[in-house]
Parts: structure tokens; sequence; C-alpha cells
């Protein structure tokens, strides 16, 4: 029996053949047609996404390259029962690595089967993959693998399945209540007993005052 292993390595080979092709006919289309001394450039249609420089399809090609030998290693070791600790999550980009200027992902949903039509069987072979039984059994014994699939499953605009979505996290609780509506704020003496929550009216305050002052 083939394991998920071997089958997600093969995806990610097809999908990598599949932008060095892609980014050759890129290429290509560049050039400019020479009809005698005048040259005429491709015409792009106006529903087509935006080009993307080619140091974009190369960190593509080599975090995939990336991709398939660390998640080979840690499905060896899941078998192996020789799993390490989980550690936080960080980004699949080395520090070490200095992108190319320019070389930044698209956020966009399927951002790659937008442009390379051929990556479309790609995305159906990691489909059907992702229904194996024993890929959710994989996945909560090594949470990292989450970390791996989900920007892939993200650049295909594939949608994730329940158990490989990312954990939603709790909101924290509110340690203060807001006070009721009327009540004193911080640092103000409350009112004495007997006080109306409602202030008096002005001329109620004045005729007030005036009694006081012929009492004295």
């Amino acid at each position: 029996m083939i394991s998920i292993a071997i089958r997600f390595i093969t995806i990610l080979t097809t999908l990598r053949q599949a932008i060095s092709a892609f980014a050759a006919q890129q290429n290509r289309a560049q050039n400019l047609v020479w009809l005698g001394s005048t040259a005429y450039a491709p015409i792009i249609p106006p529903n087509q996404p935006a080009r993307l420089p080619d140091e974009t399809w190369t960190l593509l090609y080599h975090r995939l390259t990336r991709l398939a030998a660390r998640f080979t290693a840690l499905f060896h070791r899941w078998q192996t029962e020789t799993l390490p600790t989980p550690r936080p999550a960080r980004r699949l980009l080395e520090r070490s690595e200095t992108p190319a200027p320019g070389a930044r992902f698209p956020s966009t949903r399927g951002w790659v089967n937008h442009r390379i039509p051929d990556s479309a069987a790609c995305t159906g072979q990691l489909e059907a993959l992702l229904q194996d039984p024993e890929f959710p059994k994989f996945l909560a014994d090594a949470p990292q693998a989450g970390r791996l699939l989900r920007p892939l499953c993200h650049a295909l605009g594939l949608p994730e399945p329940t158990w490989l979505k990312r954990p939603v996290k709790p909101k924290p609780q509110l340690l203060h209540t807001r006070p009721p509506k009327g009540a004193p704020k911080s640092g103000q003496d409350a009112q004495p007993p007997g006080t109306p929550d409602r202030p008096l009216p002005p001329h109620i305050r004045a005729a007030a005052r005036a009694w006081r002052k012929f009492d004295t």
C-alpha cells in the first residue's frame, strides 16, 4: 500500500513540473514579434490575472521542494513514533533565506490555479488524498503537518477539511465588567443615600440655595 507521504510527494513533483513549464512559457510569451522593422507585443486578455515576476515562481518551486522534504521526515517520525514536541508556528521561509526583491506570494486564494491551468490536476489529486482516513490521524499526532498543508491548500484554492482548519483561539474573558448605567466613575464619590438618580432641575436647585441662605 502506497503511503500518504509518497502520494503527497508525487503531487508536489507534478506541481513543480507544471510551475517550471509555465515559467518558461511565460518568458516566451514576453518576447516581441518582429515583422520587418515593426515590433508587436503579445495581446494580454483583460481577465487574465496580473503577471508575477519570475522570482515568485522560483521561490515557490524551492518552497515546494522543502515542503516535500519536511513532510516526508515528519511522516517517517510519525510512523516510528519519534515525533518531536510541536513548536510555535513559524514561517516556512527560513530566516537564513533572503527572498529576491519582488518575490512575494499573492494573498488571493487559488492564485496558483488562476495562472497555471495544469495545476488543476494536482488540486484534484490533493483533494482526494486529504480524504484518506489516515490523514486526520496523522495530523492529530503531528499538528506541524497542518502548517505545511494549509498554505498549499490556500495557493491551490482547495477548501480545507474541518480537521485541517486552524483551531479557533478562545476570546479572552474580560476581568472587569462595565458598570451599570448611571454608576459613578472610578475615582468619584458615590452619591449619598436618598439622592435621586437624575439631577434636579435648575430652578429647584436655585430655590434650595435661596432657602439655605434664608435659614442662615
